[in-house]
């Protein structure tokens, strides 16, 4: 699993400043996961070609 980009102190203050009161195991569990997060993130955010997903554009016939 690769490691997240955040130290530890930073993953702890996003923790807080959400409203999360975890225990030490969820901290630790909740850190390893924030990688897979954060590479979700990263492809959420790159902008991608229409032609990319041709299913997911919208048209519509306008000759009627």
């Amino acid at each position: 699993m690769p490691a997240p980009k955040i130290s530890r102190a930073e993953f702890e203050f996003l923790a807080r400043r959400a409203g999360l009161t975890l225990t030490a195991a969820q901290k630790e569990e909740l850190y390893g996961a924030y990688a897979h997060l954060e590479a979700l993130v990263a492809a959420l955010d790159t902008p991608l070609d229409p032609a990319t997903e041709p299913a997911t554009i919208f048209a519509t016939d306008r000759s009627t």
